[in-house]
């Protein structure tokens, strides 16, 4: 019945960030998850050539040190575990992890040299175990090729670096050099090392390059992965000329699936939240930039990037909000919703994870409204029938108006006046109007049981007025409510008490709690 939502977090940039989710961008492109993955494919590949060590010590090469191969093996092993341990923290430096990386790779291919010592020296076939690491590497770790091409000359150069060592210190593993059957041979195999090495280049340059591609939305290059919901994706990204960083809403083709029906839900819905964003104007809805299809075939809006929190999250980490604030926000969601309301949308899925508290420029504790996916438009030449004959998912439960619940034909916009009663509610209190052990009885209660006031779940002092004013908001009648929100704006002005909580009370708040995302 509702679009997931996601936990946002804010960065010392201001920055939403997803903590289970973000892919932290590395200088060159390579990504935090691509090291963890390179690093626990590793894990599994290194020891799993012990049973080549076997045939080579025992059949092969009969006398060579098997017990040692063994320590070999042992120690990279445990090299790739203890890396692979660094990339478990959420806050893993990756530009730190990836010189970890280079390093485990470099290991691991001067390790095989060493082995390689033992079992026929410059010509030993161990030499073509450093091809595939340069393989493994190209496969896993995509990098532009400036980046990677330092990797690649460490991992090609183990063999003869390890062999030069040898002939330096070691009489018989000098001689070797001055043979001339054992240079064509060495030579005949290195030169597979070398193509390996230089088509791992290309190969790790060219997924990396498909991958900066994909990330390519009209003008705006995404960066950042702020969290996924049943609409879609949702990324920090940055304009390519301008200096303006902003977040991008998109459905890639790939996550609609087959069902041509859900398809259709899905993309006129997103269309739909497009297009009347567009239309408001208030400085108290989300802005919005652009709307299209990217070249792969991506449905996308660019809106604004906002610095703050949501108000679920507010009250999640803050807990419960004094009522001078829970007033102040409120007006101006009543704002934002009064001009929508006033153009003949209905929101119909006004939540707290929907509303945003931000600091925009000096201004501090302002609020946006977004994701209108499912507004209702009911202007005369609107056509709503074809996508309310196949979408059932019409709010929150938690949030949902009674006469929506009932599945009532003309719902209005007094059912937003409704989910921000909840909604303010949930602000003084920290608790939903009604919790039940699933959505459907959680919707019966809002259709059947009469409210608890407010100021009877909560420590903090709650006016009387403001009482009175979110339980005529959850008003089972709707006839009851409040007819819209500039009613609701004129009650709460006369509540507030002047100078109780304005933008000192709210700079002071920020500076206390978030000082990292207020202007010095």
């Amino acid at each position: 019945m509702q679009d997931s939502s996601h936990t946002v977090r804010s960065d010392t940039t201001g920055t939403r960030n997803v903590a289970s989710e973000t892919l932290a961008n590395l200088a060159g492109g390579v990504e935090k998850y691509a090291i963890s993955r390179a690093i626990r494919s590793g894990l599994w590949i290194w020891p799993s050539f012990t049973a080549l060590d076997v045939y080579m010590c025992f059949v092969a090469f009969p006398g060579a040190p098997f017990r040692l191969f063994i320590l070999y093996r042992i120690l990279i092993e445990l090299l790739f575990f203890v890396f692979y341990r660094a990339t478990l923290p959420e806050t893993a430096d990756a530009k730190r992890l990836f010189p970890g990386l280079v390093l485990c790779f470099f290991a691991a291919a001067f390790t095989v040299s060493l082995m390689a010592i033992h079992l026929g020296g410059i010509v030993s076939p161990y030499m073509h175990g450093i091809s595939l690491i340069a393989l493994v590497w190209a496969a896993l770790v995509p990098t532009h090729w400036r980046r990677g091409l330092a990797t690649f000359v460490l991992v090609g150069m183990a063999f003869p670096l390890v062999m030069g060592m040898g002939a330096a210190v070691s009489p018989a593993a000098r001689a070797e050099w001055m043979g001339r059957r054992e240079l064509i041979d060495f030579a005949s195999n290195y030169v597979f090392v070398v193509s390996s090495c230089t088509l791992g280049v290309i190969l790790s340059h060219l997924v990396w390059n498909a991958q900066q591609q994909a990330r390519k939305i009209g003008s705006y290059q995404l960066e950042e992965l702020l969290g996924r919901g049943g609409m879609g994706e949702v990324w920090r990204a940055r304009h390519y000329l301008l200096a303006r960083r902003a977040a991008i809403k998109l459905i890639r083709p790939e996550k609609l699936g087959g069902d041509v029906t859900a398809r259709r839900v899905v993309l006129t819905r997103f269309e739909r939240e497009a297009q009347a964003t567009a239309l408001l104007r208030s400085p108290h809805t989300i802005h919005l930039y652009d709307f299209g299809i990217s070249d792969t075939g991506a449905f996308y809006y660019v809106m604004e990037l906002l610095v703050g929190r949501d108000m679920e999250s507010l009250v999640r980490e803050f807990g419960e909000q004094p009522a001078e604030r829970v007033l102040y926000l409120l007006e101006q969601v009543c704002e934002s919703l009064s001009e929508a309301h006033a153009t003949g949308l209905v929101h119909r899925d006004i939540k707290p994870s929907n509303i945003h508290v931000c600091r925009v420029g000096l201004h501090y504790d302002f609020v946006k409204v977004l994701d209108f996916g499912l507004a209702k438009d009911r202007r005369p030449d609107s056509n709503n029938e074809t996508l309310a004959a196949i979408d059932h998912a019409t709010g929150t439960p938690a949030y949902m108006a009674p006469e929506i619940i009932l599945g009532e034909a003309d719902v209005d916009r007094r059912a937003d006046i409704y989910a921000l009663g909840c909604v303010a509610y949930y602000l003084l209190t920290g608790e939903l109007v009604f919790e039940a052990e699933t959505s459907m009885k959680t919707m019966v209660r809002h259709v059947k049981d009469a409210p608890v006031p407010p100021s009877q779940r909560t420590e903090l002092s709650v006016p009387a007025a403001l009482d009175d004013l979110i339980l005529k908001c959850l008003e089972k009648d709707r006839a009851k409510r409040p007819q819209d929100a500039q009613e609701i704006l004129q009650m709460a002005k006369r509540i507030r008490r002047d100078g109780a909580w304005e933008q000192e009370q709210a700079r002071a708040w920020w500076e206390r709690h978030l000082p990292e995302l207020c202007l010095p």
